[in-house]
């Protein structure tokens, strides 16, 4: 009985050491791997980038309001602030609206903004569309300028409404007023206008 006593010990000695062999090894060459799943993933991006000197932060919403208690609400899927530039907020896939005073619904939109906390000025890039009523005016760069009410539009603009194609180099839409001068930077070119019948 002995004898199978020391066999059996002897044999689960055995595999004990070659279990931990082989344990060993595994965690030497790290032949294993975990996988990440995409959330956590993000986050250590995010940390990365906060090492880096840079906040993100997602689904994020500004508000403004002027002298006569109007809100203007500007809203983004993605943000970030660069720690050298904590005063400007950097925003992904931007909307923007605010109502004008004769009830009608303004909206910004476009791919790219950079929003300033102290000013509240906005500088909009990338396909930027600005609807109010049946006016649709179409640009690659605007600025809305919260002091002055204003909301100047650049680069290839072009203003489409129901009967008329207006093309220009700069238009400026007034929100209190709601009216849009149109102009190209040299006087002797002159704005672009189509009607339709």
């Amino acid at each position: 009985m002995s004898i199978f006593k020391n066999k059996l010990y002897f044999l689960i000695f055995i595999i004990f050491l070659i279990t931990s062999a082989i344990y060993g090894y595994l965690i030497f060459n790290n032949k294993g791997y975990i996988k990440v799943p995409d959330q956590k993933k993000q986050k250590i991006n995010d940390n990365l980038n906060f090492e880096k000197g840079i906040t993100k932060f997602y689904d994020v919403e500004y508000k403004t309001t002027d002298e006569k208690n109007r809100s203007f609400i500007t809203k983004g899927i993605e943000a970030y602030v660069e720690k050298n530039k904590p005063s400007t907020i950097y925003l992904k896939k931007v909307r923007s609206y605010a109502e004008l005073n004769d009830g009608t619904l303004l909206n910004i939109n476009s791919n790219r903004a950079d929003y300033n906390k102290n000013s509240k000025n906005i500088k909009y890039y990338e396909d930027v569309v600005v609807t109010n009523k049946d006016i649709i005016i179409r640009s690659k760069i605007a600025n809305y300028i919260k002091n002055k009410n204003l909301i100047v539009l650049k680069d290839n603009v072009s203003l489409k409404d129901k009967k008329n194609l207006i093309k220009g180099d700069l238009a400026e839409f007034n929100t209190i007023t709601n009216e849009i001068k149109i102009s190209m930077f040299e006087k002797n070119n002159k704005v672009y206008g189509k009607r339709k019948k």
